[in-house]
């Protein structure tokens, strides 16, 4: 998914210095994934780009090895399936002004437990200015680590 959105991840409450992020794996997406599910609690992939019978094997490895597989987009077998039925921005004026909530209805629907399908109404809100955090990077030599420990 090259183009997530890190800063609104970040804005959310998502530690991104905890991310991996892998935006073009090219060939090799199921490999990619499949050793993601390795050393990762939760892997999001673009469903898009893996075929159904990658996907049942992926799904497989994920339930094995407890961790979650989020796919963006339709996945064979998913257990449950979340989709955004409609969205509603609000905050702007009369040609000014700046978006602050966008109100969605998400729709769920899955198997088993998850088998009646389900609607349910928020709003998102951002809390906090749009400021970029700030990363270290673990070669940089100008982090706040290496400056106390020369």
């Amino acid at each position: 998914m090259p183009n997530l959105g890190v800063l609104a991840a970040s804005e959310a409450g998502m530690a991104v210095q905890r991310v991996a992020l892998i935006p073009r794996p090219g060939s090799e997406i199921a490999a990619v994934v499949a050793a993601l599910l390795d050393g990762f609690d939760l892997v999001a992939v673009a469903a898009n780009r893996i075929g159904e019978q990658l996907a049942r094997k992926l799904s497989a490895r994920a339930r094995n090895r407890g961790a979650v597989l989020i796919a963006v987009g339709p996945w064979p077998g998913a257990e449950l399936e979340l989709t955004v039925a409609r969205g509603r921005w609000s905050g702007l004026g009369t040609g000014h002004g700046h978006l602050t909530d966008h109100r969605v209805e998400v729709r769920a629907r899955g198997r088993g437990a998850a088998a009646r399908p389900r609607r349910a109404a928020f709003t998102l809100r951002g809390e906090t200015p749009l400021t970029p955090p700030v990363f270290e990077h673990m070669f940089d030599t100008n982090t706040a680590a290496t400056r106390r420990n020369p």
